[in-house]
């Protein structure tokens, strides 16, 4: 709650209006001068408020439970945010997969398909699922990070494909929350 510095002008000022008058130091230093509040002892919320409560209510709770994780907490000392701030971001941002590298792949076994993704704190896996023409699944599994810290992860071919029509190739992102994307070429 911000303190509230009472003056003579603030006190002329809630005098003249009527109205409980304010004035509030910011964090840069300024001081704003505002009225209090007024929300209606009725009012309705729409579907989309009421989402954004839930979401934002369900970030509080894992941003609780996980904010002594080490990796918030080595994060707030790199970043000097606070672990659950950067719980709650997490938990409200998705992970990208940013890009999927099939240069060199033939369709041979063995064969390595590059993946990027990136989260806003962490990706903790990657999942690659190969797909025909008719959309079955020929093949899934993990993708490895490239080395710890890396955007980049490795899947490494298990079975041999035809490549004409060329496969449609799906890649998934999951980050610590468990928040999944995608993103798909063929």
């Amino acid at each position: 709650m911000a303190k509230t510095y009472n003056n003579i002008f603030v006190h002329w000022l809630r005098e003249a209006t009527s109205e409980p008058v304010g004035s509030y130091k910011t964090r840069s230093g300024q001081t704003i001068l505002t009225g209090k509040p007024m929300f209606d002892d009725n009012r309705q919320l729409t579907q989309t408020q009421k989402t954004q409560q839930a979401a934002l209510r369900e970030a509080a709770n894992y941003a609780n439970f996980y904010r002594t994780q080490k990796i918030y907490v080595n994060k707030e000392k790199k970043t000097g945010t606070p672990a659950y701030s950067l719980a709650i971001t997490d938990w409200l941002c998705m992970p990208k997969v940013l890009e999927i590298n099939v240069d060199g792949w033939t369709g041979e076994i063995g064969q390595t398909i590059r993946v990027k993704a990136k989260d806003n704190v962490m990706v903790v896996r990657v999942e690659v699922i190969l797909r025909d023409a008719e959309n079955h699944v020929l093949e899934t599994g993990e993708a490895e990070q490239s080395r710890a810290g890396s955007s980049w992860w490795h899947y490494t071919t298990k079975t041999r494909m035809i490549m004409k029509p060329f496969p449609t190739v799906e890649a998934v992102a999951y980050d610590l929350p468990g928040n999944r994307n995608s993103f798909i070429i063929s």
